[in-house]
Order: structure tokens, then C-alpha cells, then sequence
């Protein structure tokens, strides 16, 4: 019996082994590539101290018992060596699971890889369409186990992981320029490529981070020239025009606007520190009634960011309450609110004569339908300045900061449209040039470069 008892507890012991070479287990964090275990637990069921403590406990009772009760202590060490087993066994099928998950992960084999750090999300799908649509093998890489949880509930069909970038990632698409992108860049050997998520004459737009990239890609000429007006040296051969695959669907004017016309206001996200607001917002209820005066419907798409400015919010509810109020008046089919948001912009842009908004890479993007653009100048009293400092409202009717000219470019803009003639030009210097019938193709091609090389 002391044989036997002693002989089993040294069984026991021995699943230490194998507890011991999965303790260190640890899950890769990814979600929806093929053949990896659904159920993957972020942590360890057990910990090997689970298995050292119950193993210390059983090592005791059973050498105590054994002088005095050999039976009492084989029983004990049947039973604490069985759950010794059952201990290893969990810690080792969860060690396997882990492995399984890298496994799938490197099967998987993605070549190209969107990492991203920001805070919303939304900026992915901005471009995710079109890289699906070049049938590379891709995924996303979250910075932080939050972030990870947000986009793989965002994005349900996209193999996506948290951490390093795979390593056998050709190719990395940035469509958020967050400083902690510098992460990414430094644990991988992929050619790393700024995308950015709009063009616009925001100061952001030329920020000395694109420094950093492999490679930078811009709609047009324009964004070249900003970088050069900030001071920015990139060489030409990191620098590639693609053109805006976001314009894919716009279609273009026919014929003057119509009266009434239907007007989309679209304002962007309002600055916390007003000096360095470019945003409508704080006077959004005036320019909206100046529209309702003029007869138009209204489609009204808030910003997706800024949602934590207590006035803008404020202001956004109050828009929202002008257009009920006018739609109960006058039956006018106004849109707004979250409608407004969950429609596509393309459907948003092929629905309205005009446009109202700011500083934002909306107006870029809007510019490819060549329908009248009103532009808010929150810094500037002097249209022409705002013009100067602003390339993109060269050949918008521009409302200066106190609305002295509201009326003025409202009626120019919704009547005989004198700029009609110079939003080609801009568009193309903006857009990528005059042939834009496949807006997506230069950056597809620039995928599938990206993916073989």
C-alpha cells in the first residue's frame, strides 16, 4: 500500500510537466481567419500556481497519511493525481488552442494589412471596400485589446488581429495618422503606406508625421503642393497620386440647380479651442434658415466625430428641431438626424443640387460631382483671404466668419452660379487629374503591387 500510494503520488506529480510547458500560453488575439478556435478565452482557464498549490497540498497529506493509513493514502493520491491530470490536462488543451490560433494566423498568410490606432473605427472602412475588391488576402491589426474588441465587432467578416502586424505582411495601409502608427512601423518590415482618411486644407493635412512612411499617397496635386507650402520634403518617388476611390458612385450635374433646390449641409467637427475651429457649427441654425428661407430641402449630415463638444451638440439638436418644425410647416421632405448619418454619402451627394460646409474632406470629395459648394470661413472676415489660405474654396461661394455675405453667396451659388466654369479645374487638381471614370483603380493597382512585392 505505501508502494503503491507513494508510486501513484509520484504520477500525479509528473503532469507537473506538462503544466509547466503551458503555463506559458498565452492567446494571439485575433478574430474571424479560418480554421482558429471560436471559443479562445483571452485568459488562462487555470494558472500553473493552481496546479503547484493543489500538487504541494496532495504531497503532504499522502506522506503524513502513508505512516499511519496506507489505504486512507493511496485513496488521496488517486484522487489528487487524477485532478493533477485534469489541472494539466485544461492548461494543456488551452496551450493548444493558443497554438492553433497562431497557426491559423500564419495559414491565413495575409499579404497586406490595414493597422490601425485611432479611436472610431470608421476610418478602415473608408477604404477596406476596394482592397476586398483586389481579392489580396488582408487583415486589420488593432493597437490595443479595446480597440480589437470595437473593430471585430465592426468589422465580422475581416480577419483581424491585435499587436504586431503579421509577419508576412507585404504591405501596410494607414487611414489614421495617429502617433501611435510609429508602433506599427517599427515592428515590421513592410513597406508602410500613409493613406489618411480625407483630403482637405486642414492644417493635419500636412503634418510632418507622413514623414515617417514608407510611402505617401494623395487624391491630387493639390495635397502635393501642401506639403510643399508646410515645409514638407518628401522625395517624388514616395509620393503617389491615386485619386479618391470614395468618389466611386458620384454622379455629375445635370443642368443648373433647380428650383427650389435641395441643399446638403454638411458641417465638420467643431474645435474645442475656437481659435482653431474651421467649423460651422456655432452658427449652423443661421445658415440653415437662410436655406428654409430660400424654399430648399434640406439634407442635414452631422459629423461622425466631435461628439463630446457640449455647445456643438447643442446646436446640432437645434438643426435637427428647425427641419421638423419646417417639414410639419411646409411639408418639405428635410432629412437629418440619424437618417441622415446612415445613408451613404454617395446616395447623400447624388440626392442634392448643392452643398453647404467648411473645412473638411467633404468638400474634396464633393467636388467630383461639379454642383455648387459653399464653403464657411470660421477665421476669416475676408473671403478672398480664406480663398488664399484655403485652395479648395477657390471655386466655392464662401460665407466669411460673421455671415456679412451669407445672403450674397447663397443666392450666387442656388441662381446663376458664376464659379460653374471653375470647378472643373479644381476638381481635377484635387481629384487626380481629368480621368477619373475609374476613380478606385490607382489605388487598387497600388494594392496588388503592395501584395506581390
Amino acid at each position: 500500500m505505501i508502494v503503491a500510494a507513494l508510486l501513484v503520488l509520484v504520477l500525479g506529480l509528473a503532469t507537473g510537466v506538462v503544466a509547466r510547458r503551458s503555463a506559458s500560453a498565452r492567446p494571439l488575439r485575433a478574430a474571424h481567419f479560418p480554421g482558429q478556435p471560436s471559443h479562445l478565452a483571452d485568459r488562462p482557464p487555470l494558472r500553473f500556481r493552481v496546479w503547484a498549490s493543489v500538487a504541494a497540498l496532495l504531497t503532504v497529506v499522502v506522506v503524513i497519511d502513508v505512516m499511519f493509513q496506507p489505504g486512507t493514502a493511496l485513496v488521496i493520491a488517486v484522487v489528487g493525481g487524477v485532478g493533477l491530470a485534469a489541472i494539466a490536462g485544461t492548461m494543456h488543451r488551452y496551450a493548444r488552442e493558443c497554438d492553433e490560433a497562431r497557426r491559423a494566423v500564419e495559414a491565413y498568410a495575409p499579404t497586406i494589412a490595414i493597422p490601425y490606432a485611432g479611436k472610431v473605427g470608421v476610418h478602415i472602412g473608408m477604404w477596406s471596400p476596394w482592397v476586398e475588391r483586389t481579392g489580396v488576402l488582408w487583415c486589420i491589426v488593432a493597437r490595443t485589446p479595446a480597440l480589437f474588441g470595437q473593430l471585430a465587432e465592426m468589422y465580422p467578416d475581416v480577419p483581424i488581429v491585435q499587436g504586431r502586424i503579421p509577419a508576412s505582411v507585404r504591405g501596410a495601409l494607414y487611414p489614421h495618422g495617429a502617433a501611435a502608427n510609429a508602433d506599427f512601423i517599427a515592428g515590421s518590415s513592410a513597406t508602410h503606406v500613409f493613406l489618411g482618411h480625407g483630403d482637405s486644407d486642414k492644417p493635419l493635412s500636412a503634418s510632418e508625421r507622413v514623414l515617417q512612411y514608407d510611402l505617401v499617397t494623395v487624391a491630387g496635386q493639390a495635397a502635393i503642393e501642401r506639403f510643399e507650402a508646410a515645409g514638407l520634403s518628401i522625395p517624388a518617388d514616395r509620393v503617389r497620386i491615386i485619386g479618391r476611390p470614395q468618389t466611386e458612385g458620384i454622379e455629375p450635374a445635370h443642368g443648373p440647380v433647380p428650383k427650389p433646390a435641395t441643399v446638403l449641409y454638411a458641417p465638420t467637427w467643431r474645435h474645442a479651442d475656437d481659435t482653431l475651429n474651421v467649423s460651422s457649427l456655432a452658427v449652423a441654425d443661421q445658415v440653415v434658415q437662410a436655406l428654409l428661407d430660400r424654399g430648399c430641402t434640406v439634407v442635414f449630415r452631422r459629423h461622425f466625430a466631435g461628439q463630446n463638444h457640449a455647445g456643438a451638440e447643442a446646436m446640432i439638436v437645434r438643426v435637427n428641431q428647425l427641419l421638423e418644425a419646417d417639414a410639419a410647416a411646409t411639408g418639405r421632405p428635410h432629412r437629418g438626424g440619424p437618417f441622415a448619418m446612415e445613408e451613404p454619402l454617395i446616395d447623400a451627394f447624388n440626392s442634392v443640387d448643392a452643398m453647404v460646409s467648411d473645412v473638411s474632406g467633404i468638400v474634396v470629395d464633393f467636388m467630383a460631382s461639379g454642383k455648387p459648394l459653399v464653403m464657411y470661413a470660421a477665421q476669416y472676415a475676408d473671403p478672398e483671404a480664406f480663398r488664399a489660405a484655403h485652395p479648395s474654396a477657390a471655386a466655392a461661394y464662401v460665407i466669411d466668419r460673421d455671415l456679412v455675405r451669407l445672403d450674397d453667396a447663397l443666392d450666387a451659388a442656388l441662381g446663376n452660379d458664376p464659379l460653374a466654369g471653375a470647378r472643373g479645374e479644381r476638381a481635377d487638381h484635387y481629384l487626380g487629374g481629368p480621368n477619373r471614370t475609374d476613380p478606385a483603380r490607382r489605388f487598387m493597382d497600388l494594392v496588388r503591387e503592395l501584395s506581390s512585392s
